[in-house]
């Protein structure tokens, strides 16, 4: 039956979402990820779980549990989001569900990945299923699946809860778009580290499988009619303009690329294991995300060949002026600040310098100043607020 509260909740978004503050901030980003931004952006990614279990105030919630708060957590912190975090990040609508899938561990790629939780909870490494070569024979191509009816009631359920308020949309994609993270849940990053020298052609077969595997399961979900550009945006590309047409191919969407694992890999072995297959995922979508927490100022040469490159992390590990220089213009950039430091290390004054120095260093070039992968905040929420004023400081003072 509706629910008055999350009815309520929903007008609020609606009214944000709609407002010219928020057109206009979507239109920043579409400039952005366009490559003709107005000015360069600033962007806290905040985990909707970080909000609610450290900085909302006590009684913040009124359902206990279930879709029912499920939803009322995406929409308080959206508005808590928009009222006390000054960046560019717009209020947007619709309301995420997951899909719901089969059951059953090894549906995906015919094996289970099991895990070894030596306390039961904390700390955790993946048992790899891939011992040998002919452990391959094992493997069959991931099938998208879905449980028609249970999404069906849920999304019936949502829809009746917040009383057609707000559109209510489904996340479908279970593997991501990095083949490289998958060789390393299939056989193991320390596996691998030798395989690619005693065994390449072993490492190029199953590379090569498991990106067949994921373009055939992703074509899957564009034909199921799964496949969303909305649904593709995520904390990094926050938005973006819907296609003209369909926005339901995969050529209307974003993917968020990555092979962090291969970190310790020179460029030359990134080259010949990684690049060529996170090429061809690159081929299916409309505009690429790259994203890398490593250093990534000696493999963006590599990198930029992606097709459809159009967004590039700049972590706070990566030197900003070689990739600036190795990139140009072409792309835009997402350069981050260290959260440890923005939170819980700098004075004020070193917060303002460093947004300062980064802003400078990729000055020219698209880009949007980035917090994320904050994934506690202690007793410092207040600090959030403080690096998106010194963020919006520094790129309106150009």
């Amino acid at each position: 039956m509706p629910d008055p509260v999350l009815i309520d909740l929903a007008y609020q978004v609606r009214e944000l979402a709609a407002s010219p503050e928020h057109r206009e901030r979507r239109r920043l980003w579409a400039g952005l990820h366009d490559l003709r931004p107005s000015r360069a952006l600033v962007s806290y990614a905040m985990y909707n779980h970080v909000w609610a279990d450290e900085i909302a105030p006590p009684g913040a919630f009124r359902r206990a549990g279930g879709l029912a708060r499920h939803l009322e957590l995406q929409l308080r912190a959206r508005l808590w989001k928009a009222a006390a975090i000054p960046d560019d990040e717009p209020v947007l609508e619709t309301l995420w569900l997951w899909t719901p899938h089969p059951a059953g561990e090894d549906r995906l790629w015919g094996v289970a990945l099991p895990v070894h939780r030596p306390h039961g909870v904390g700390s955790y490494k993946p048992i790899p299923p891939i011992r040998e070569e002919n452990d391959l024979d094992r493997l069959h191509f991931p099938p998208y699946e879905e449980d028609s009816a249970a999404k069906r009631q849920l999304e019936e359920e949502a829809r009746e809860l917040v009383g057609g308020v707000l559109p209510v949309k489904f996340h479908t994609d279970e593997l991501h778009f990095g083949p490289f993270e998958w060789a390393v849940r299939m056989r193991g990053m320390d596996n691998l580290l030798y395989d690619v020298y005693d065994r390449p052609e072993f490492v190029h077969r199953l590379m090569d499988f498991l990106t067949s595997g994921m373009i055939a399961y992703h074509r899957a979900r564009e034909a199921a009619g799964a496949v969303d550009s909305e649904g593709s945006w995520g904390f990094h590309m926050y938005y973006d303009d819907i296609p003209s047409g369909s926005a339901h191919r995969l050529t209307d969407c974003w993917a968020y690329v990555h092979a962090q694992s291969a970190a310790s890999f020179s460029p030359a072995m990134y080259a010949e294991f990684v690049q060529p297959y996170n090429e061809r995922i690159a081929s299916l979508f409309g505009k690429i995300y790259y994203h890398g927490c490593e250093d990534l100022s000696q493999k963006c040469a590599i990198i930029k060949n992606l097709p459809n490159l159009r967004l590039f992390h700049v972590g706070p590990w990566t030197p900003i002026e070689p990739v600036v220089k190795c990139l140009g213009s072409g792309f835009a950039l997402e350069v981050h600040s260290h959260p440890t430091n923005a939170l819980f290390s700098f004075s004020p004054e070193e917060i303002h310098r460093d947004l300062e120095e980064r802003h400078r260093a990729a000055q020219g070039v698209p880009h949007v100043l980035k917090l994320c992968d904050v994934e506690t905040v202690g007793e410092r929420g207040d600090r959030l607020r403080l690096w998106a004023e010194l963020g919006r400081e520094v790129v309106e003072a150009g």
